[in-house]
């Protein structure tokens, strides 16, 4: 009788996953002339119940305040978007 030897590998791999804080941060909103709550486009388009894009569309036409971080992240001033849903 002949034995066979078979060789199976694994191979893995990690993946992680960072996800953006869902809560806001207190900056300085030049417009307001005051510390607000900043959050992320992706919470502002929640907030309005719409999509990202619509929210930078509303910061290239000047609609919201915002501040662009260090590393080009764009916060949204919340009491700019809280002024919109209003009136």
């Amino acid at each position: 009788m002949i034995r066979r030897r078979r060789t199976v590998r694994f191979a893995t791999h990690n993946v992680t996953l960072v996800r953006a804080a869902t809560e806001s941060l207190d900056l300085w909103c030049e417009a307001c002339g005051a510390t607000v709550a900043m959050v992320t486009p992706g919470r502002a388009a929640e907030i309005l119940m719409t999509n990202p894009r619509a929210i930078y569309r509303r910061v290239e036409e000047g609609d919201v305040h915002f501040v662009e971080a260090d590393r080009g992240e764009v916060l949204i001033c919340s009491e700019s978007l809280r002024a919109d849903t209003a009136g």
